[in-house]
């Protein structure tokens, strides 16, 4: 009777069947049940005397009351990982023991130095300074520069007076060792020597300025054996030394903000191509940064569109750049800084140092610093894309050009199709620098819309020029556009110079004809001098 319809009353007891059987199967599934269950049995086993507590009933009971005042369970848990087991100690200390072993590869205060190359660094700086107790002079300094510091001889002066604080003369050991364990011991050469400059600081950011490689880069123009015949010509020692903190700044300062970081000199090339300046007599041999010949071709090349010579151009002087090939608009992006922001802070005016950065990159379009700069004069609306009608706009010009030279109709369609055969877009008629620098063709994509000299001539598919491309391939278009116009210019030099010999000759010989057709009459030697 108190079973009713859920059970039917066998031999005294209720016989469990239908709804209640089900309760009592999912009753045994739950997982709390089975971990009682799996502890019984295993009581069971540790106790083989037995023991009453053990009974059957207990199995059942226990588990029940805590099944029923069980917690909550956690939402971000789930029924399989509900089971916790004690932690393993061994395991522990295993994954502790294999963490320990990943090595902080990050210093941003340079590495730390073992006991064992501190100590041989202190008895080498022993060895050089042995025998000078009073210090040494910066003549004798230079092996510590090169040998100890790894470090350029041309950096020796800069390492010496950065250690020589109050101008004795003389470096002791003591003074260089403070130095050397402040600012040498734990970084790399590059590293050292954007310490050893003066470097400012900006908003926690360190940062190198053209000023930065003033003293360094005076010491190459005063004692590098391959710029002895410029000490006659201090004008010019100066503008060297300008061009060679341009191009450094050009090629070395990706982002164009004039703040040269320690980041962009480690991914640059600078400290290797200084060390060379020490085994390389010939500087024209150094074609990065220090070539005196890429520095007389720029030069001359500023000198022959500043008419009035005050080192300043304007977008008229600039159109005469290579015979008028650029066009107006590209020209007026140019003079507004939208390639790469001015040095010169006269308005509409282009400095002698911005024109090294137009000119390397009008010459060698194959550099990454070079499309960026070209890319940036297209890019109108600088939302890195280079579009069909922005491609129009500087195109027209170079189109009407083409039409005049050619006597042929061009059309900007056939135009934008060969672009797209050429780069190969993603976006049909979408340029990005990404698309313009998977190809080999960024210097006819870039001739194409605005240089009109250097488009006809890749047209005409010249052999010497083709041939010279693949006899140099470890030059560059900008080594090989050097070379070419310093022979031009020396040769034109040359001839100049003999017509002005040749002149004086002539001269010469009118002035002693009409000495001897006048041998007869009485001229003073001064009369004859003032007709000369």
């Amino acid at each position: 009777e108190k079973c009713g319809t859920m059970a039917t009353a066998k031999n005294g007891h209720c016989s469990v069947e239908g709804p209640v059987q089900e309760l009592f199967m999912q009753f045994l599934s739950l997982p709390d049940t089975g971990n009682a269950i799996r502890l019984q049995i295993a009581g069971f086993k540790a106790n083989a005397e037995g023991n009453s507590s053990s009974s059957s009933d207990g199995i059942f009971s226990h588990p029940v009351r805590e099944s029923l005042q069980l917690p909550p369970r956690s939402p971000t848990s789930s029924r399989a990982s509900s089971r916790r087991t004690s932690p393993d100690i061994k395991s522990m200390r295993k994954q502790q023991k294999r963490g320990s072993r990943i090595k902080q590869f990050y210093f941003p205060e340079g590495q730390p130095i073992s006991p064992q190359s501190n100590l041989r660094d202190r008895i080498t700086i022993q060895n050089l300074f042995h025998g000078h107790p009073n210090g040494l002079t910066q003549e004798e300094f230079l092996p510590v520069t090169r040998g100890f510091c790894n470090l350029s001889s041309y950096c020796n002066a800069v390492l010496f007076n950065a250690v020589d604080r109050n101008g004795v003369g003389r470096v002791t050991m003591q003074a260089f060792r403070d130095f050397y364990t402040e600012n040498m011991q734990k970084f790399d050469t590059s590293s050292r020597l954007f310490r050893l400059l003066n470097s400012d600081k900006k908003g926690g950011k360190r940062y190198l300025t053209r000023d930065s490689f003033s003293p360094l880069i005076n010491e190459v123009v005063k004692r590098h054996p391959g710029l002895e015949f410029l000490k006659s010509h201090p004008e010019f020692q100066a503008r060297y030394a300008q061009t060679v903190k341009a191009r450094i700044f050009y090629k070395v300062n990706r982002m164009a903000n004039e703040e040269l970081t320690l980041r962009e000199l480690k991914r640059s090339n600078f400290s290797e191509v200084l060390s060379m300046l020490d085994e390389e007599e010939d500087i024209n041999k150094v074609h990065d940064y220090f070539s005196y010949e890429h520095f007389y071709v720029i030069y001359c090349k500023f000198w022959e569109l500043d008419d009035d010579h005050d080192f300043e151009i304007d977008a008229k002087d600039l159109m005469r750049y290579d015979d008028y090939a650029l066009t107006t608009k590209i020209i007026q992006r140019v003079m507004d800084g939208a390639g790469r922001p001015f040095v010169n802070k006269t308005r509409g005016r282009m400095g002698y140092e911005d024109f090294v950065v137009f000119l390397m990159s009008e010459v060698d379009k194959t550099s990454p610093i070079s499309q960026e700069y070209w890319f940036r004069c297209l890019d109108i609306d600088g939302d890195g894309v280079i579009a069909a009608y922005e491609l129009e706009y500087f195109f027209s010009e170079q189109q009407a050009r083409l039409q005049q030279l050619s006597q042929e109709e061009v059309q900007f369609t056939d135009v934008l199709c060969q672009l797209n055969d050429m780069i190969k877009p993603n976006v049909e008629n979408h340029f990005t620098k990404k698309d313009i620098r998977s190809t080999k063709m960024a210097t006819p994509f870039f001739n194409i819309i605005f240089n009109l000299s250097k488009h006809v001539v890749a047209e005409q598919r010249d052999p010497i020029l083709i041939h010279q491309v693949h006899s140099t391939p470890e030059l560059c278009d900008w080594d090989r556009y050097a070379i070419n116009e310093y022979i031009k210019l020396a040769e034109s030099e040359s001839n100049d110079n003999d017509g002005m010999d040749q002149g004086n000759e002539d001269f010469e010989w009118d002035a002693k004809d009409m000495m001897t057709d006048n041998k007869d009459e009485d001229l003073t030697p001064g009369l004859v001098d003032s007709d000369i």
